[in-house]
């Protein structure tokens, strides 16, 4: 009895261990993520701007990547997080503003910095800050 769980056992891990290597090979899946944290002004924005954004990551021409979460965090600050991205991969990461937000002047906010690519290692994080400014 106990040779059957050890071969079920083993049978389960390497089954695993092949699924999770296909996913991120697939560049669909992984265990890297991207964090920081989107800063705007205090005042002189119409909206709200931690539902306002979105963290985008993509790999070469494909859709978004990974799972995203932006949520409020202290005064002026959002956090944000993109897991189960591809390991090893050249990523693209941007941040996106909805359309919907803008300055008390009716102008779209700018986001800095630009969009930029960047490269994290099998069960790495990369932390990434962005600002949204008016004017």
């Amino acid at each position: 009895m106990l040779r059957i769980a050890v071969a079920a056992f083993v049978l389960a891990v390497t089954g695993c261990a092949s699924t999770s290597s296909g996913a991120a090979a697939g560049g669909r899946g992984g265990n890297a993520t991207v964090t920081g944290s989107i800063t705007y002004p205090e005042s002189g924005l119409q909206g709200d701007p931690c539902s306002s954004v979105n963290v985008k990551v993509t790999e070469g021409n494909s859709a978004a990547l990974g799972s995203g979460e932006v949520k409020q965090s202290r005064k002026n600050t959002c956090s944000y997080t993109v897991a189960s991205l591809p390991d090893g991969a050249d990523l693209k990461v941007e941040l996106v503003v909805d359309p919907a937000l803008k300055c008390a002047s009716g102008a779209a906010p700018t986001a800095s910095p630009e969009p930029t690519t960047v490269n994290v290692a099998r069960f790495g994080a990369k932390v990434l800050s962005y600002k949204l400014s008016c004017g």
